[in-house]
């Protein structure tokens, strides 16, 4: 009986090491699986990428003209603005004058 102990124990440790060896390669090979799943995630991530930048930049392009249109009312306007302030400046000047010029003939009636 004392015989059959140590068989037991060294079929049992021989039949785990191998079931454990298979059980390690079959791990090896489905990380090997799993890292070329992500390659081929990383190449449609960085495709997503390329397509992503290359419509922001045709968006871009549509709209710069818009913005250079924004830009040249909001200047224009700004310059409308300056030249309505100058022309009441002048205006404001020509009034004076003409004022002036007006009482000249009252005055020189009284006398």
């Amino acid at each position: 009986m004392s015989d059959i102990l140590p068989l037991v124990l060294t079929i049992s440790v021989a039949s785990l090491t191998v079931v454990l060896v298979v059980l390690a390669i079959k791990l090896i090979m489905i990380l090997g699986q799993v890292q070329q799943s992500l390659k081929k995630f990383n190449l449609a991530v960085d495709k997503a990428n390329q397509v992503i930048d290359i419509t922001q930049a045709k968006i871009e392009g549509i709209l710069n003209p818009f913005h250079s249109l924004s830009a040249f009312i909001t200047n224009f306007t700004a310059g409308l603005k300056i030249t309505e302030g100058f022309m009441s400046w002048l205006n404001r000047n020509q009034n004076k004058e003409v004022e002036v010029l007006e009482r000249e003939p009252i005055k020189q009636k009284k006398k």
